[in-house]
């Protein structure tokens, strides 16, 4: 974001401000306190009392105050809310307020009393409030003419948006003026008579005068307005280091804010913005676009929906956005930019010194980043500081300028970045300069201890230290962002240095990204990994279990990505390789698989120029599986298979396993269940070899798959319950759902209807925890098909639905055609005969188009039974004979013996009872062979009723029609 300093959500330096009520000054006894407490009226008499007892507690037990840091370890809450409750911007909970008063050492009396107080204070706000609503109407006078108009009750929302507003700062002063303008237009959103004419504001100005800090304020004061969602989002406009977002990126990341899976973009701009519209339509949405460069940027991120609100800011004049409402933002009057640089310094100063402050916010340029950086500078300074030092500090000017653009005439930015410099220790000067070779834009204590190569504890001090000064923003638990401004700066700094141990530097935090990436990799996958390659840092985040790689992965794929495209364009081939290996599963997982296709061919590219054999055998392992994912499965069994060769060359034989592993999967996929089932026993064998737990669970539950598409269901079962106990000992949750999903389909097939509910409930527990959502619809899938076997039309079509609607969600077209099947037999189940007619044919023409002829021919059969069920005898007798020459040239025997079941129905529809009877018993000798009881039964009782009818008449009379029981089986992708 452009306005650094007074973006909301800006640490704050936790000292008391001057100045404390002269009820509470000095040590005030329990008597004392709970007279103060019977006297408070006010959310600043309560902090002054907290605060009365804090220092009490420093002179009985220590020598100094507790830190806002010890009192968030105490209590178990974050620092930032801490130092609400004692500086008077928040009222603590009750609950926090008493344990509060305890850990400060109150004594029983004192802590009624107190209590007492927090809820007088509280009931005070509440009537306050009452009061400003109640003479809200009958307010006047210039300026609040132009606040808005109560705003139309928010839109019912079916779902929880997004809520991505960074947090306002209490620092925010004046701009009067502009946010009554910004709430009055924003009282135009929804309004009757203006369909598609989405309200859209245009906040302008220089850098560092405050726009972000503006909008994010406006935005937080209307946010109730917009229930269905506040998305916001950095256009990188303006920024020294990145190039201004691509308006179709742009429309990526706000498609992927409103729950569009990567796999979903289109890749087509128009398109983009088709689809984003369509989301927000009808929706209340509220959008801050910040640092816009210009309006072709802007204008097809701008919503077509009338009930939608834009806010954008942009150094430019966005003249050519004519339906936006201008609002120019200039420095501040002199006024409030010395009350910003008052507050923010809490410097005691005599009267005589108003001056001082004034030379001081116009030597800031009035522009609050540049104010409250030197705030920072009083306030933190100590003894060593004061007012004309400031200014001295601040009249200073230096040549090699990279901010030289960011002036007008007499002042800069880049002298408030060079003060707070000039004040840092030595360390904290390398550590800045070293935050130039961050390729991305946040770092924590790893990666700073990476770039001094020092100890774990110095670097996060450091950088502690840096955000005081505040050179990083903090966004979460010690997680820090640089400024693109700053940044800038760091580079200016490193560069008129020029000291050694650069090229080092950058070195080391390449190796930590790539080797920590690689090890959370390896935790999450099912195939086991090669060992992470590259030189180990010195310090590295734990990681203890799955849930912890997960999560590191995700806050530092950005800043992996950043890295990647860094060593990409400096030629460094070896970070290249292993970055691309440390990010495979987790975009494997999250996408966009064509941004992860792309890792992986760089990768391949970068490792065959290094000639690097094992390097190219892991990227081709990967770029394989994310082909498989892609739907690209001629081009995912290409690359496996010339892995598989490099790996064997190598005498890798655990990289061989897992190519073989991946190999097999995709060969059962492509309709090649033996020589996927091969494949996956040569797996099985290689990974027994080498002892390797996690690998033979993985071959086994695979293989199990692969018999399961083969119709061996007693040989599936046993291998999917040795995988799942496996997956059980080894505590891998992920491998377990996806065994228990595979073993409750096999159950179902076995006729064992409880056994495989219950199967695919714990499956579908385990995915929902691990927030897998393509493992949720397939287990969805099933599960829907197991509810319509026990007659449960409801439970199953409900449980298809949501599937399909995972399926859609993620751009997962097999899936999709999978659902769509198991949604039309229960259509036909419940006699909604078109609706099932509809599934059907979706389903077909996915399953072509993907080239996937063996559930092309498992839905023909439930095609033909709708067909036959309504009457259409050659219609359906023509698919099943279709259906039933695609199994057996795939070797399907139990989808076989459903189309010859199904022929066998038409004939008796026909009235010959001799072919009828004929392809009937044909489908119960497969039936038998494969132990598919429930298939047994069913065509054991059709036959013993087509004896009855025999005996009953000289000839058949009925029209029997095909059962609904009847299942043929298909793999899930």
């Amino acid at each position: 974001m452009e306005d650094a300093a007074m973006e909301p959500g800006a640490q704050q330096q936790p000292t008391m401000p001057a100045g404390e009520p002269a009820a509470t000054a000095g040590a005030a006894a329990p008597a004392a306190t709970a007279t103060a407490a019977a006297e408070a009226q006010s959310l600043d008499d309560l902090a002054a009392l907290l605060r009365d007892l804090r220092r009490r507690h420093a002179r009985e037990q220590r020598d100094s105050q507790l830190t806002y840091r010890e009192l968030a370890q105490r209590t178990g809450w974050s620092q930032a809310a801490i130092a609400e409750y004692f500086t008077a911007r928040t009222l603590p909970p009750t609950d926090r307020f008493d344990a509060l008063a305890e850990v400060l050492g109150a004594a029983p009396a004192e802590r009624r009393a107190l209590a007492d107080a927090r809820d007088r204070v509280e009931e005070n706000q509440r009537r306050a409030k009452q009061g400003r609503n109640a003479g809200a109407d009958n307010e006047s006078g210039s300026r609040t003419s132009l606040l808005p108009t109560p705003l139309p009750a928010p839109l019912p929302s079916v779902t929880v948006g997004p809520r991505q507003l960074p947090a306002d700062s209490a620092l925010f002063t004046g701009r009067d003026d502009e946010l009554a303008r910004l709430l009055a237009a924003a009282g135009g959103a929804g309004a009757a008579g203006q369909p598609g004419a989405v309200v859209t504001c245009a906040i302008g100005g220089m850098g560092g005068v405050g726009k972000t800090a503006l909008a994010v304020h406006a935005a937080h004061r209307l946010a109730e307005r917009f229930p269905d969602g506040q998305l916001f989002l950095d256009l990188y406009g303006f920024s020294d280091n990145r190039a201004p977002r691509d308006p179709g990126d742009a429309l990526a990341a706000l498609l992927h804010s409103l729950g569009v899976p990567p796999q979903r973009i289109p890749a087509d701009l128009d398109a983009r913005a088709a689809l984003y519209r369509d989301r927000l339509a009808g929706t209340r949405t509220l959008l801050v676009l910040d640092n816009a460069a210009d309006e072709a940027q802007v204008a097809p991120l701008l919503p077509a929906a009338a009930t939608c609100l834009v806010l954008v800011t942009s150094r430019r004049r966005l003249a050519a956005l004519d339906d936006a409402v201008p609002v120019p933002l200039d420095v501040l009057p002199p006024e409030e930019a010395v009350a910003i640089l008052r507050r923010a310094a809490r410097y005691d100063s005599h009267p005589a010194d108003d001056a001082l402050w004034h030379q001081a916010a116009e030597l800031c340029g009035r522009l609050p980043l540049a104010l409250v950086i030197a705030a920072a500078l009083l306030r933190t300074g100590g003894k060593a500081w004061n007012l004309r030092r400031l200014l001295d500090r601040l009249a200073a000017r230096r040549a090699g300028d990279e901010l030289a653009g960011y002036t007008d005439e007499s002042r800069s930015l880049t002298a408030m970045f060079d003060v707070s410099y000039q004040t840092l220790a030595e360390q904290e000067r390398l550590l800045f300069r070293r935050l130039s070779l961050l390729a991305g834009s946040q770092l924590d204590a790893h990666a700073a201890a990476a770039l001094l190569d020092t100890d774990l504890e110095t670097a996060d001090l450091l950088v502690q230290r840096l955000a005081d000064h505040s050179l990083l923003i903090s966004v979460s638990p010690g997680r820090y962002r640089i400024h693109d401004l700053v940044h800038a700066h760091a580079r200016t700094a490193a560069d008129s240095c020029a000291e050694h141990g650069c090229e080092a530097a950058h070195g080391r935090l390449l190796d930590y990204y790539q080797h920590t990436a690689q090890r959370a990799g390896s935790l999450i996958d099912r195939v086991p990994r090669s060992e992470p390659r590259g030189n180990a840092p010195r310090h590295a985040p734990p990681l203890p279990d799955q849930e912890a790689a997960h999560l590191w992965l995700r806050t530092e794929r950005a800043d992996l990505e950043s890295a990647f495209d860094d060593a990409l364009c400096h030629g460094a081939g070896a970070s290249v390789v292993g970055l691309a290996a440390g990010l495979a599963q987790i975009m494997n997982a999250d996408g966009p698989w064509p941004r992860a296709l792309a890792l992986h061919e760089a990768a391949l590219a970068a490792a065959e120029q290094l000639d690097d054999r094992p390097g190219q055998a892991n990227a081709l392992s990967d770029l394989g599986r994310v082909r498989r994912l892609s739907g690209d499965l001629a081009g995912a069994d290409e690359a496996l298979t010339r892995a598989l060769r490099l790996y064997r060359d190598l005498g890798h034989r655990r990289g061989e396993a897992g190519a073989l592993v991946d190999l097999g999967r995709v060969r059962t996929l492509i309709d090649d269940p033996s020589d996927g089932e091969a494949a996956l026993a040569q797996a099985l064998a290689l990974y027994r070899g080498l002892d390797d737990r996690l690998g033979q669970a993985t071959a086994l539950a695979e293989l199990g798959g692969a018999r399961y598409v083969a119709g061996d269901f007693a040989g599936a079962a046993d291998d999917l319950t040795e995988a799942l106990t496996r997956y059980q000992d080894l505590d891998h949750r992920l491998g377990q759902a996806i065994a228990l999903t595979e073993l409750g389909r096999v159950r179902s097939f076995l006729g064992d209807l409880p056994g495989a509910t219950d199967a695919l409930s714990r499956a579908l527990d385990l995915f929902g925890d691990l927030g897998q959502r393509q493992g949720q619809a397939t287990t969805l899938t099933e599960l829907g098909r197991v509810r319509q076997l026990t007659g449960d039309f409801t439970g199953s079509a409900d449980a298809l639905v949501h599937a399909l609607q995972l399926y859609r969600d993620l751009g997962h077209r097999y899936g999709q055609a999978f659902a769509l099947t198991e949604l039309g037999v229960v259509r036909q189940a419940t006699r909604d005969y078109a609706g099932a007619a509809d599934a059907f044919n979706q389903s077909l023409r996915i399953y072509r188009a993907l080239g996937i002829r063996g559930n092309e021919a498992y839905t023909l059969n439930h095609y033909a039974a709708l067909l036959l069920a309504t009457g259409e005898c050659a219609r359906a007798l023509d698919l099943y004979r279709q259906a039933l020459g695609m199994h057996r040239e795939l070797n399907k025997p139990d989808d076989e013996g459903h189309s010859l079941e199904g022929i066998g129905e038409c004939e008796l529809a026909r009235g010959d009872t001799g072919q009828g009877t004929k392809h009937l018993r044909l489908a119960l000798e497969i039936f038998q062979r494969l132990n598919m009881r429930s298939d047994v039964d069913r065509v054991l009782s059709r036959l013993g009723k087509i004896r009855t009818l025999v005996y009953a008449t000289s000839s058949p009379t009925s029209s029997p029609t095909s059962s609904p029981d009847a299942r043929p089986t298909r793999r899930t992708p």
